[in-house]
């Protein structure tokens, strides 16, 4: 059974990329501050979520073969 790993790595390194961006990222002119504070903590569990959603993903669910 052979898993995507090459896939995997690639869509993490792209999700990593988008939270690294959303938690350093300032936007001070239009964000509401509850949300400058809530803003690293957010971007990091998503961050989180989504990486575990690939793991599911890559170790359940191989691609399909073509024939």
């Amino acid at each position: 059974m052979k898993r995507n790993w090459r896939r995997f790595l690639e869509r993490l390194i792209v999700a990593a990329a988008v939270a690294f961006f959303i938690a350093v990222l300032p936007l001070p002119m239009w964000t509401p501050r509850v949300f400058l504070y809530w803003q690293v903590p957010a971007a990091v569990f998503l961050l989180v979520v989504y990486i575990g959603k690939l793991l599911i993903d890559t170790i359940l669910f191989p691609p399909k073969s073509k024939k």
